[in-house]
């Protein structure tokens, strides 16, 4: 009877573990905020998940990868749009769009008696090289926050949807701050 319940409960250990990785591997998975990640809504030393089953939307954080290193940034286009940033201003599609969850970044960098835009001027044409005026099928613009940081669709080109490891989705640690992810 003691040897059976052993075997059973070494088996049902075994395939709770084998489920967990499964879901690891196929469907979540798990980053570090860095740094240079970081943004008003995402700390460095943030543990968050993410969904990669999940494609991403305006406005969703997402981490992706150019060569072997991984980078969090926003998508701020998708496919058949057409993005131009021009004086501090963007433009999706040709009219102005909101981009509130940025102002305690301009207001701090405006604080510190900065001259440049936040924001450098920039087209899609101008990311490609003249080769797209609008996003392509399977493509993504993606901009970090913080945009004095340029390690994102600037530098890197409009990032494919392969790139894409995952939609940050929830945050595990800090405990004080788990929970879904706002991104707004």
């Amino acid at each position: 009877m003691l040897k059976r319940d052993f075997i059973r409960n070494i088996l049902l250990g075994v395939i709770a573990l084998a489920v967990l990785l499964c879901l690891h591997f196929f469907v979540f998975s798990s980053y570090s905020v860095t740094e240079n990640d970081a943004n008003a809504y995402l700390k460095a030393g943030d543990l968050v998940v993410l969904n990669k089953n999940e494609d991403p939307n305006y406005k969703d954080f997402v981490v992706y990868k150019v060569g072997s290193k991984s980078y969090l940034g926003r998508v701020i286009g998708k496919e058949r749009d057409s993005v131009t940033y021009m004086d501090d201003i963007f433009y999706l599609n040709n009219t102005v769009e909101d981009q509130s969850y940025l102002s305690s970044l301009k207001d701090a960098y405006a604080a510190a008696d900065h001259q440049m835009s936040f924001t450098s001027d920039f087209t899609i044409q101008t990311i490609t090289k003249d080769k797209y005026s609008q996003i392509p099928e399977d493509y993504y613009l993606i901009l970090n926050d913080n945009r004095q940081n340029t390690k994102d669709s600037r530098t890197f080109g409009l990032i494919k949807k392969s790139q894409i490891r995952g939609v940050v989705s929830f945050k595990l640690l800090p405990l004080k701050d788990f929970g879904f992810i706002k991104t707004e």
